[in-house]
């Protein structure tokens, strides 16, 4: 496998990652009950911040994703991916 094919493999997972990340905090938002604003306010942040996240169009820094999640009980944490997990 060359290394332009390794590497675009490589942005395709984090991508996936990235993505499946913002569905469930989307969801988890939602299942909370909270608007962008509200969560933005109980969080410290501007709304733009969570807009921003939840269209992919910034990643957050940690302590900016600590904040946001902090309000619906939820926190940060390394966990291992699936490697046996195809899609």
């Amino acid at each position: 496998m060359d290394k332009v094919k390794t590497y675009e493999d490589r942005e395709e997972k984090l991508q996936e990652l990235e993505y499946a990340f913002v569905q469930d905090f989307i969801k988890l938002r939602k299942d909370n009950h909270l608007t962008q604003e509200a969560l933005a306010n109980q969080a410290g942040v501007i709304r733009l911040t969570i807009t921003r996240i939840e269209n992919l169009i910034t990643s957050p820094q940690i302590n900016t994703l600590i904040k946001i999640l902090e309000p619906i009980g939820y926190t940060v944490r390394i966990e291992p991916i699936d490697k046996k997990k195809k899609k």
